[in-house]
């Protein structure tokens, strides 16, 4: 059985609910190896542990140390709850995309404060303040525009292509973590402490300030 559509996990889900209604999966029991369900369904094991993690959220499967996964009851309502899965795996994406860029961007500092050049670092700071003119944020790009500059201005090609690449989800991350506008207020304003300190060359305040940025970040999303 080939699965040839958008949303693999929502396919796994649907076959597995299917196997389940006809009998071939009964409660209790153990399900089939990940090795003989990703040759089943001919998917990856990273959409096939997609699924998993989203059944295992609504308590439908239970992974029992070194025993598997064992199903412990029907798998109802997908269509109603489809958007609220898929929330829940962009979620964690943005998370681990956080994790990344919050170690990546620590290391950043040293890189801006022996590379950067005095006039790139005063053209940030100027991008900074014409988007908080009269105390009013008048655009929420900056925050992007922000650590995209520390990547240029680092000198480092790898950095670049890795905020472009990510763009999607760093994008994603910012619509969650400005909701609202006092959100976009704390932000502007660490992002000034950062910059701060870089133009003072000192890199281990420049650190601390990013530390917790990230940090901030992370509440702001509501992560605990």
């Amino acid at each position: 059985m080939q699965i040839e559509y958008k949303r693999l996990y929502e396919q796994v889900i649907t076959i597995l609910k299917n196997k389940i209604d006809q009998g071939d999966f009964l409660i209790g029991e153990k399900l089939p190896s990940e090795r003989e369900l990703v040759k089943e369904l001919n998917v990856s094991r990273g959409t096939l542990r997609d699924a998993f993690r989203i059944l295992e959220s609504q308590g439908v499967l239970e992974t029992k140390p070194g025993g598997g996964r064992v199903l412990v009851k029907e798998i109802n309502h997908i269509l109603e709850t489809e958007n609220r899965f898929l929330d829940e795996i962009k979620q964690a994406a943005i998370l681990e995309l956080i994790e990344a860029r919050e170690i990546i961007e620590m290391g950043i500092i040293d890189l801006v404060c022996n590379n950067a050049e005095d006039a790139e670092l005063y053209d940030l700071k100027k991008i900074l303040e014409k988007a908080h003119e009269d105390g009013i944020i008048t655009d929420e790009n900056t925050d992007f525009i922000f650590h995209y500059s520390l990547a240029k201005i680092s000198k480092n090609s790898v950095l670049v292509n890795f905020m472009e690449l990510n763009l999607n989800l760093i994008n994603e991350a910012r619509n969650i973590n400005f909701d609202n506008k006092q959100h976009v207020i704390e932000a502007h304003k660490e992002h000034t402490f950062i910059l701060n300190a870089l133009i003072a060359r000192d890199a281990d305040k420049a650190k601390q300030a990013m530390a917790n940025h990230f940090s901030k970040i992370k509440q702001r999303m509501g992560e605990k």
